[in-house]
């Protein structure tokens, strides 16, 4: 059925119309075309099947990766290092080879998403056995995916020990990964914690406000509520100012006593 503009079209001569025809198919193949999904090219530096993709003297992890490949290896790479996140896209890897590329650390879950993996090869790397690497001793121990035996290279206590082997007890840490949990609107001079009535509570100090805010500890909630607001410089105000300021001072007095006795001692 011709639709009404061709129809109004009348005497008009018929090679015109079949232009008309013509620029009409082919804007709803335009259209039809543009709603399709692009898919991932394969990089110009990798090999790409199916399932497979091989990466040859890659300068980095490529992020248009087919996503549905379920190898993927890389061969005599120039990277060194790899982002957080690199694999996220390809989720239904199960081999994964980062072999023979100089590698001397990993990401923190770098293979998180990953859960299809059966298969990783980490051979020939350098890897630098420290606490970053503490992770990587954890996930082996955890991991049902086959793992060949990887060594360490560094330091020279840890060289050509087999990373497979090593326990997170080898490793003398003291990491602190600070997240914020919660904010409060309080612009404070200190703030203190303490135990009552089996509970903890939280003192914020405000002598430019003239406030003291005491929090506890809800168990049922996660979080601090409000337990009592004392405003203007009472005397339980003040002696909780007198505390803290009194505990600041004590604190900054040790530690300047601390350094200048070592440095007293290695100098003099």
């Amino acid at each position: 059925m011709e639709p009404e503009w061709i129809k109004r079209m009348g005497n008009t001569s018929r090679p015109f119309r079949r232009i008309a025809y013509f620029l009409c198919l082919l804007s709803v193949l335009l259209l039809t075309e543009g709603k399709k999904s692009v898919k991932p090219k394969c990089p110009a530096w990798c090999t790409c099947t199916k399932d497979n993709a091989l990466c040859e003297n890659a300068r980095s992890i490529p992020t248009s990766v087919p996503p549905d490949v379920i190898s993927l290896s890389f061969v005599r790479s120039a990277f060194t290092k790899i982002p957080e996140g690199s694999f996220l896209l390809t989720p239904s890897l199960q081999l994964l080879s980062l072999a023979n590329n100089n590698l001397q650390t990993l990401p923190k879950d770098i293979f998180r998403g990953l859960d299809s993996l059966t298969n990783v090869d980490l051979r020939g790397n350098a890897f630098n056995c420290d606490c970053k690497l503490k992770w990587l001793v954890e996930w082996l121990g955890s991991t049902n995916a086959t793992v060949e035996d990887i060594y360490c290279e560094s330091p020279p206590e840890y060289k050509k020990r087999k990373i497979n082997s090593l326990s997170p007890k080898d490793f003398d840490c003291i990491i602190t990964e600070f997240a914020v949990y919660e904010s409060l609107p309080y612009q404070s001079l200190s703030v203190d914690t303490f135990s009552y009535m089996n509970d903890e509570h939280v003192v914020i100090a405000q002598p430019f406000t003239g406030k003291c805010i005491f929090l506890e500890w809800d168990h049922v909630e996660g979080s601090f509520r409000n337990y009592d607001n004392i405003t203007g410089m009472n005397n339980i105000c003040q002696i909780t100012l007198q505390f803290l300021i009194q505990k600041a001072v004590l604190t900054l007095s040790f530690i300047f006593f601390f350094f200048f006795g070592r440095y007293f001692n290695c100098c003099v």
